[in-house]
């Protein structure tokens, strides 16, 4: 059980934290938690709630997977970025030797809603569909060819992503889509106060999520 390994615990990773849906309850619970976010928009939002709640003991390093040092922890998390658990991923053989008790995983399974509309805003705004790189079955695959068992648990849940400010949502599209342009960004702002809604002085984007959660034991946790 993933609440298990979680009590035997200090320490956490959260690689491609966005917003801090996992880093941010990790650094409630535990000691330390490191959360990387290559994204400056969510970077910066994320280090915006920290303060807020003042969770001194979370540090986040704006940058990608492997361009920043952050040494072993007892506790490795990763959710949703697909270019990190795809076949031949560089962070899935190494993640195993990072974590010192376990390894939480968790991606997508088909049936869920497009996380971030990107199914309508990638025709929208970019002129081409927006193909699904999040397919929780290639990622079991890849750990089987590295020699690892993990224990994995189909979950529904919902996945509702916060923003200050219409602005602020506006950044983070125009960041993660790579959009540029006021004219993209006047498109985005129309479409973007027609689907989230208010939630007192700021906004939030309400996404119901199917997944796989797939974890296991690393090191003396799971000798």
């Amino acid at each position: 059980m993933v609440a298990e390994l979680l009590m035997e615990c200090r320490t956490a990773l959260d690689v491609g934290a966005g917003f801090g849906a996992l880093a941010l309850p990790l650094a409630r619970r535990l000691a330390r938690v490191t959360a990387i976010e290559p994204a400056a928009a969510m970077a910066a939002a994320l280090r915006r709630a920290a303060a807020r709640e003042g969770l001194g003991n979370l540090t986040v390093h704006e940058a990608a997977w492997g361009d920043v040092d952050v040494g072993p922890h007892d506790l490795v998390v990763c959710a949703h970025v697909s270019s990190l658990l795809a076949p031949g991923s560089p962070f899935l053989a190494a993640v195993g030797r990072l974590a010192e008790r376990g390894v939480v995983l968790v991606r997508d399974l088909p049936g869920g809603q497009d996380k971030f509309f990107f199914g309508e805003l990638y025709p929208l705004l970019l002129g081409r569909p927006y193909a699904h790189g999040c397919d929780g079955r290639e990622t079991l695959e890849a750990l089987e060819r590295l020699g690892v068992a993990p224990t994995v648990t189909p979950i529904e849940y919902d996945s509702d992503q916060p923003f200050d400010s219409l602005e602020e949502a506006c950044d983070f599209w125009m960041e993660y889509m790579r959009l540029v342009g006021a004219g993209a960004r006047d498109s985005l702002r129309a479409f973007l106060a027609e689907r989230l809604a208010r939630d007192g002085e700021g906004w939030i984007a309400r996404f119901r999520k199917r997944a796989v959660v797939v974890h296991w034991r690393t090191g003396a946790a799971g000798g």
